[in-house]
C-alpha cells in the first residue's frame, strides 16, 4: 500500500475509470503522472526538497522501455502500442512463463509502468544532486534500483516481492555477458552503451535489483535518498 499518501498501485492506476471517455494514452498519462507526483511527494515527506521540477512525462518507446532524458528533464517511458511485435512478443512468453495468468500487456504494464518508471524517477532524483552523467554507470543505475526497491517495499511490499521472484528466475536463465577475470563493475562501465540494446543490460540491472535486495539490513528509503549512487 501507497502508506503515507494514501495511494497504491490499484489506486494510483484506476484513472481510467476518471477518464473512461479518454485516449488511452491520455488515460496512461494520467495514470503515469500520479504515480510520479506520489514519487515526488514521498521524497518530501522524507524530509527532502528536490531542486528540480517534476519531469515531463513522454509516451513513447525508448531503449530499455524507459529514460531520463537529464538535460531536457524529460522521462521517456513505453507504451504497449508503440512496441514492436517481437517486443510484445517478448512479454507475452514472459507472461507464460511467470504462470500468474497474465497477458503479455499486464506484464508490461507491471515492469515498465510500475519498476522502470520509478527506477527512471530514481534517476531524475539523482539528477537533482547532479549525480548524473560521468564515466560511473554501475554507480548510477545500482543506486536507482536501489531508490526504487525501497520506495516498493514501502509502498506496495508484494509488488516488490513479485519483482524480485520474477528478476531472480530471468536472471537464473541468461548467460553472464562479463568474461571471466574481469570485474563486473568495470565492464559495465567500460561498456555501457554497447550493452544497453542487448539482453546482457537486462542481466546487469535484474542481477543489481537482487543485490540490492540481499543487503542486510535492508536500506530504507531515505537511506538510498540520502546515498543516490551506490556504492
Amino acid at each position: 500500500m501507497l502508506r503515507n499518501l494514501g495511494f497504491s498501485i490499484a489506486t494510483v492506476f484506476a484513472a481510467s475509470t476518471a477518464f473512461a471517455d479518454s485516449p488511452p494514452d491520455a488515460v496512461l498519462l494520467a495514470q503515469l503522472t500520479g504515480l510520479r507526483d506520489a514519487f515526488v511527494s514521498q521524497i518530501r515527506a522524507e524530509g527532502f526538497k528536490p531542486s528540480l521540477p517534476p519531469p515531463t512525462l513522454v509516451l513513447d518507446n525508448p531503449p530499455s522501455y524507459g529514460n531520463y532524458q537529464d538535460d531536457r528533464n524529460l522521462l521517456h517511458i513505453a507504451v504497449w502500442s508503440a512496441l514492436t511485435p517481437e517486443q510484445q512478443s517478448r512479454f507475452s512468453r514472459l507472461a507464460a512463463r511467470l504462470g500468474k495468468g497474465q497477458t503479455g500487456e499486464q506484464a508490461f504494464e507491471d515492469g515498465v509502468h510500475h519498476w522502470v518508471f520509478v527506477h527512471e524517477l530514481g534517476h531524475w532524483w539523482q539528477a537533482c544532486g547532479h549525480l548524473t552523467g560521468g564515466s560511473n554507470h554501475y554507480s548510477v543505475e545500482y543506486g536507482a534500483n536501489r531508490i526504487a526497491a525501497a520506495y516498493w517495499r514501502l509502498k506496495d511490499p508484494a509488488f516488490m516481492q513479485r519483482t524480485a521472484e520474477k528478476m531472480t528466475l530471468v536472471h537464473a536463465s541468461m548467460p553472464n555477458p562479463v568474461p571471466e577475470g574481469q570485474a563486473r563493475e568495470k565492464f559495465f562501465d567500460a561498456n555501457y552503451e554497447q550493452l544497453g540494446p542487448t539482453p546482457g543490460y537486462i542481466w546487469f540491472q535484474y542481477g543489481m535489483v537482487l543485490d540490492v535486495q540481499a543487503e542486510k539490513p535492508l536500506p530504507s528509503l531515505k537511506q538510498t535518498l540520502q546515498n543516490p549512487t551506490y556504492p
